[in-house]
């Protein structure tokens, strides 16, 4: 492994100034973070409990500069943005599930020596019922598919202590989803309007749940969870969440609140509707689109 931050046969996987993400050979090396032990720990359990969807943990490295290095095994696939556009399909949205509920069952289990302490404070790995470790951000990004399969789960810094239904609804949120037209659209590039409580439904039997107000609830309970973090960790220094904010993430998220609050009479059990309703789906609250 070259010992420069940026070695000219690298590829650069996320160009951001807070947390550059480069491959170098079948390697992903990120900057490291004070809980990056925490998460190496947790991704070297997965590794040896059968959980080959995680990246395998390669160093935790110095470069002689002044950065240090987290680094990862590479997952051969199509991540990031280009597999936001691959959970359309019911089956796509099955295999989430089922992916999801393998990693909960595994993590369950989980009980290393030197007790983890994750990016928000929280420290341990739960009580293995109720609590265990959560993934924290199971977005279509950071899912990686190959030859038509889900074959990787990535980017686990935001691990950290929750339930199971934590990681099922932040899946939820984004995968049915919680949001306008816009974003299933032009993110998942959906041709057509999803047919949200139906996707629910087949996420739920998948994972070996039920469907019902409890769960929507959850879901937007999730939504308002991710604002409030954000705004929190902004104003702890966190760089990241300040140029979310200051590129208007914060805002873009606070409307999904709004228009999950505004619809959430869509997820709920069918009931008759006028053609005037069904038009209005997908507005947001206030007439915003």
């Amino acid at each position: 492994m070259s010992a420069d931050p940026v070695p000219a046969d690298s590829e650069v996987l996320q160009d951001r100034a807070d947390r550059p993400v480069l491959r170098i050979g079948d390697v992903v090396r990120h900057p490291r973070q004070p809980w990056s032990v925490s998460v190496h720990a947790l991704l070297g359990y997965l590794a040896e409990a059968g959980f080959p969807e995680s990246p395998v943990p390669v160093a935790l490295e110095e470069d002689g500069t002044d950065r240090e290095w987290d680094d990862v095994g590479y997952i051969e696939g199509v991540g990031g943005d280009a597999a936001c556009q691959l959970v359309a399909s019911d089956e796509a949205v099955a295999a989430v599930a089922q992916l999801l509920r393998r990693y909960h069952d595994v993590v369950a289990a989980w009980r290393p020596e030197v007790e983890p302490v994750w990016f928000d404070g929280q420290r341990g790995t739960g009580d293995g019922a109720d609590h265990l470790v959560c993934h924290g951000d199971v977005g279509p990004w950071n899912l990686v598919w190959r030859d038509g399969s889900l074959v990787g789960l990535i980017d686990w810094e935001y691990a950290t202590i929750g339930t199971r239904r934590t990681d099922i609804a932040y899946a939820l949120h984004y995968l049915v989803p919680f949001r306008d037209r816009s974003y299933w659209q032009w993110v998942l590039g959906m041709p057509v309007k999803p047919r949200r409580r139906h996707r629910m439904a087949v996420f739920a039997e998948a994972y070996g749940i039920d469907v019902d107000e409890q769960l929507v609830d959850e879901v937007l309970a999730s939504q308002q969870a991710g604002v409030d973090l954000m705004r929190t960790l902004a104003e702890q220094g966190r760089p990241r969440q300040q140029q979310l904010i200051a590129n208007g993430e914060l805002d873009r998220e606070h409307r999904a609140v709004l228009w999950g609050q505004g619809h959430r009479h869509k997820f709920y059990a069918k009931r008759p509707r006028s053609r005037r309703m069904a038009d209005r789906d997908d507005e947001r609250p206030g007439g915003l689109r």
